[in-house]
Parts: C-alpha cells; sequence; structure tokens
C-alpha cells in the first residue's frame, strides 16, 4: 500500500504570528509568551478606577431586603472585594450576566443567580420574573454599556443604582499590523475602535468571554474566535493556537476552467 508523502503540519513547524493583546499581562503570561518567541505588543485599551464603597449608603439600605445585580466583571470583582464591607449576607442573591462574572461572586459565598443570555433584555426579564419587592441594588461603572436601566424603569421595579469604578478609555492609535487580535472586554474593543483603528481583514478577533465576541462581531467584519477561558494565560494559550494554525493555513488553489 503507497504512503502518502503528505506532511502533517505540526504547531511547531508553523509561522509563529504577531499579536495584538488589548490589556495589561500578568508577569507569568508575558513570560510564556516570551518563552514560546511569539511577537506580542500589550496594550491596556481601559483604564479601570475602583470607588471606595458609599458607607453612608449601604448603612442606610442596612435593614432593607434587598438583591443584588452586576452586569460586568470589575464590578463583580469590587462586591467581591468589598462584600463584607457593605453588609452583604450569605443568603442575599446576585444577579449576573456571564458565566464569567459568575465565577468571580462564587467565590465570595454567596448564591448568584445568572442570565440566559448575556444581556440587558434577558437579565430584565430574569429580574422582573423573580421580583418579590426587594431593593434591587445595581453596581455599575460610569459609563452605562447596556439597557438595563431603561428596562427596569418600564416595569416599575424598586430598583437604584451605584457607582463603584470609573471607566476611562485609553485612545492610542495603532500603527502596526498584527496577525491576530486579543480582546478581553466590551469596553476595550469600544475604545480601540473609538481611537481610529481597525484590524486588518484578514486577522481573526479572539474574544474572551460571549460578551466580548459579541461587541467584536458587532464593531468589525473579521473572523471572531470566542473562549469561554476564564483564566488569562489558558486564554492567551488558546488564542495563540488558534491564530497560528490560521496563519498556516494553505492557500485557496484557485481553478480556472476555459470553456
Amino acid at each position: 500500500m503507497k504512503q502518502s508523502k503528505e506532511k502533517i503540519l505540526n504547531i511547531e513547524d508553523m509561522e509563529l504570528p504577531a499579536i495584538f493583546i488589548g490589556r495589561k499581562l500578568s508577569s507569568l503570561t508575558r513570560k510564556w509568551l516570551v518563552s514560546e518567541q511569539i511577537r506580542f505588543i500589550e496594550q491596556p485599551l481601559v483604564r479601570i478606577t475602583y470607588r471606595k464603597p458609599d458607607v453612608q449608603f449601604f448603612e442606610s439600605v442596612k435593614n432593607v431586603e434587598k438583591k443584588w445585580v452586576v452586569t460586568s466583571s470589575y464590578a463583580a470583582h469590587w462586591l467581591l472585594r468589598f462584600s463584607e464591607k457593605i453588609g452583604m449576607k450569605k443568603d442575599d442573591l446576585v444577579f449576573c450576566l456571564s458565566e464569567k462574572q459568575e465565577g468571580i461572586l462564587a467565590k465570595s459565598g454567596v448564591q448568584v443567580v445568572r442570565s440566559v443570555s448575556p444581556s440587558a433584555c434577558s437579565l430584565s426579564e430574569l429580574l422582573i420574573a423573580q421580583n418579590d419587592g426587594k431593593k434591587v441594588i445595581y453596581l455599575r461603572g460610569d459609563k452605562s454599556l447596556n439597557h438595563l436601566p431603561e428596562h427596569l424603569n418600564q416595569n416599575q421595579l424598586d430598583w437604584q443604582s451605584v457607582e463603584v469604578y470609573k471607566n476611562t478609555s485609553v485612545e492610542i492609535l495603532m500603527n502596526e499590523v498584527f496577525d491576530g487580535y486579543l480582546f478581553f472586554s466590551e469596553s476595550a474593543i469600544k475604545s480601540y475602535k473609538a481611537s481610529g483603528n481597525f484590524p486588518p481583514p484578514k486577522a481573526p478577533v479572539l474574544a474572551n468571554g460571549n460578551r466580548t465576541a459579541q461587541a467584536a462581531w458587532t464593531e468589525f467584519p473579521n473572523l471572531v474566535l470566542e473562549s469561554s477561558e476564564q483564566e488569562e494565560l489558558s486564554f492567551v494559550k488558546y488564542a495563540i493556537k488558534r491564530i497560528t494554525e490560521k496563519l498556516n493555513e494553505p492557500e485557496p488553489k484557485h481553478q480556472i476552467i476555459i470553456e
């Protein structure tokens, strides 16, 4: 039997990509990229400043029956850090949008309820369906990226928002071209595009989580690959593998037919 001489391409044999990463990386991830000889630029696109808890407000609702809502991983991290200081109880319910937020909140030991899909509409439907008269405390940033407040107002829920972090875009025009683009948040994508940047048409965009992917599909015509990897290094490894495979795909063969 004749054996095929076609070589199976291993990732070790492939051309390595140059990648754009839209955030500041941990030293562990940076060290791995260097060890793998990956050419990369890390560029923070969003600057997050966390607020200290408004002690007076949280003291005023201390004895009020309430449930909590977060729609970003930044708000989830804030809640994880200050849960005891703001008087959160272990039997309190926290509503969120995404698997990533759910994973962060679960570390605090509270009961977490995630909407069916990562949208403000889906979350508002969940809150309306489970409306039991308790006050809804919506923890958010200074810039609203969804229409949850409008949905809550339309359905006359008793709610109040508390600003727990400030989101500042880092404006920078990128002149270099990369083989792949990694984004970790919806706000990073919006900041990248607002600065006049666009990935080249053939470069894949790797998005961390569904909401980031949704933003990428909305803003870019590129191929968008979604990853649910929660840990930074795992996501970067997945992204490098997919971008490398894409970079080394053979060019399609065009047949010319003369009739």
